[in-house]
């Protein structure tokens, strides 16, 4: 049975939601978790929840910032708290009477459950691991947690009041433990710009991982390749395709490029699958459980690592011109199921929920007997 302190001055029935959002990001960033930061920030606000989002620094006017991620800063929301050490956060928190503490960072998130007995906050942690420890799937072999990494995790899934989740793997362990849950997929970018391209256009927001598309697309004669984040722009031959480097851009500037393009690949999960849906390309990603849970049956799937299944998935659909435009049919109806005023609403609705309930006992509780999923 859970035992709940009495809520510190301020109640949700006299005034809106007021969370403060805790992040270790630097604004502006080029990371594409502090977009959908950002985001989800801006699509709380439009639904009426006050957010103070705690960045550790700002350059540049909000104003801007946000407009380099397509977006229009809403003042009356939104107001962004720069924070360069971490026990700066509890006065401001206090004084200004927050209903909630929200973070997808373990560090902010560990640091507010231990001085829960000084600020009487619910703490709500976002993930997005898989199978509760993961960072990529563990079908691949990659991304396992060490046992530091568990404990850690553990350590907060045990004493937050509530846990969003980015995976269903992770959400079905933790509800079966009786933890508040609610499971929210990625957040999709929904804007008015459409995919264009033909099936010979393919584009993938990435160069780090670039080694393996370029052998798969050396394989499929007469594709012309998008790589965007290069750090120089240049053109390659590749057997008898052509590869375009592109330097990286602001988002805003890399959907619309990537709109031009017809097909659209992943080499692995990831936030940007999420922005290929959105744009309703032709999506192409690995067969793992990861990304079938984001894309069902709305993309074409190549054995992960495997440059041959991905050449073949490529050909297929350049020489297929019913499965290229039903599987981007297939993006535009799954993407929109899945706006970003649907998410905000089901996150305010939780937020609540956890608000009301209040804060659990805050002496520190021990970690559980761990090892190795």
């Amino acid at each position: 049975m859970k035992k709940f302190l009495p809520r510190a001055e301020g109640t949700l029935s006299h005034s809106p939601l007021k969370i403060f959002y805790f992040t270790s990001m630097d604004l502006p960033s080029p990371k594409a978790h502090a977009l959908q930061i950002i985001e989800t920030s801006t699509a709380l606000a439009h639904v009426g929840v006050k957010v103070c989002l705690i960045v550790s620094s700002i350059k540049g006017r909000p104003e801007e910032i946000w407009e380099g991620y397509g977006l229009a800063f809403p003042h009356d929301g939104v107001e962004i708290i720069p924070l360069a050490k971490k026990r700066q956060a509890l006065p401001i928190m206090i004084s200004r009477k927050a209903h909630l503490a929200y973070t997808r960072s373990t560090r902010w998130a560990r640091f507010l459950l231990n001085s829960k007995w000084l600020h009487f906050t619910p703490v709500v942690f976002e993930t997005h691991r898989k199978f509760l420890y993961h960072r990529r799937d563990p079908e691949t072999g990659l991304g396992r947690a060490k046992v530091k990494e568990i404990t850690r995790l553990e350590t907060i899934f045990n004493r937050a009041e509530g846990v969003v989740c980015g995976h269903g793997s992770t959400w079905e362990r933790l509800r079966a433990r009786g933890v508040k849950t609610l499971l929210l997929w990625y957040g999709w970018t929904r804007g008015n710009m459409k995919s264009q391209g033909p099936s010979w256009k393919v584009g993938y927001a990435g160069y780090k991982e670039k080694d393996l598309l370029l052998k798969a697309v050396e394989l499929v004669p007469g594709l012309e390749l998008h790589l965007f984040g290069s750090p120089q722009e240049k053109e390659a031959v590749v057997g008898k395709s052509r590869a375009i480097f592109h330097l990286f851009m602001p988002h805003r500037e890399l959907m619309e490029s990537l709109s031009q393009t017809g097909v659209m690949v992943s080499l692995d999960e990831g936030l940007k699958i999420a922005d290929y849906l959105s744009l309703g390309g032709a999506v192409v990603v690995p067969n793992l459980p990861s990304t079938r849970e984001i894309t069902g049956k709305g993309a074409a799937y190549f054995a992960f690592g495997s440059p041959d299944s991905l050449a073949g998935a490529l050909k297929k659909l350049k020489e297929n011109p019913c499965l290229f435009h039903a599987l981007k049919k297939a993006s535009e109806r799954r993407s929109e199921r899945y706006s970003w005023t649907y998410k905000a609403l089901k996150l305010k609705e939780f937020l609540e929920e956890v608000s009301t309930e209040g804060v659990r006992g805050v002496l520190p509780c021990p970690a559980a007997s761990i090892g190795h999923p």
